[in-house]
């Protein structure tokens, strides 16, 4: 029989689970890990945030983390295939552009069909963490981290790039690569960067889906500059 002691420190102890024993068959479990993840990693980097971060924020034990995403660095490629179809979305768009010469529009409408998928994801609330996360991630140089780009977004800008180059049959091929790095750039600002806000003291906000025509006419002007 345990001594009165040993009941006390045993009532003392912190529960190894964050979730209540009746809560832990929740349906909707593995959306809350991505999401908590999502969120966590966009908001601190993918080497600030343990599993054990996201097991608290998301309120599921640690183990289940791992029994349904495996490693850190699982979960973190699983968060960015979630968010797959808005990358797919743009190959496809690009894909059907037509950057012929028949086409006076082609720039346009190639850097529309590449930005604008993007500036509607950071539009909806869901999109805002993400699209944070893909600028801290593109400028991330960690092995694993980079390798999120090259799976995910090398074959997007590789798209992007075959088709410039045939709408801008005269400039060279480097020159249009430097091209798309500064648009990128741009783009990543425009989705992630609050900075906006406090230069224009709260007179425009970060992501505004508005001035997508705006960075369109920016973008294609430079593509044709060069």
């Amino acid at each position: 029989m345990p001594s009165k002691r040993n009941s006390h420190v045993q009532a003392k102890r912190s529960p190894r689970s964050v979730v209540p024993p009746n809560d832990l068959n929740r349906p909707d479990r593995r959306k809350d890990i991505l999401r908590s993840a999502e969120r966590l990693f966009a908001e601190r980097g993918y080497a600030a945030v343990s599993v054990r971060d996201i097991a608290a924020e998301a309120r599921v034990p640690v183990a289940l983390v791992g029994y349904y995403f495996g490693r850190k660095e699982q979960l973190f490629s699983t968060v960015f295939e979630h968010r797959k179809a808005y990358i797919v979305e743009r190959i496809e768009r690009m894909s059907a552009v037509d950057c012929s010469s028949a086409n006076p529009r082609a720039v346009d409408d190639l850097v529309r069909a590449w930005a604008e998928p993007a500036v509607e994801l950071r539009a909806h609330e869901a999109g805002e963490a993400f699209s944070l996360l893909v600028a801290r991630t593109a400028w991330d140089s960690r092995p694993e981290v980079t390798e999120i780009i090259k799976r995910f977004y090398d074959p997007l800008a590789s798209v992007f790039i075959d088709k410039i180059c045939q709408a801008l049959p005269d400039c060279s091929r480097e020159r249009l690569i430097w091209g798309y790095e500064y648009a990128l750039g741009g783009l990543l600002m425009l989705i992630a960067d609050k900075r906006v806000e406090r230069l224009s003291n709260g007179a425009i906000a970060s992501g505004d889906p508005n001035v997508l025509d705006q960075f369109v006419q920016f973008v294609t002007s430079g593509f044709r500059a060069l």
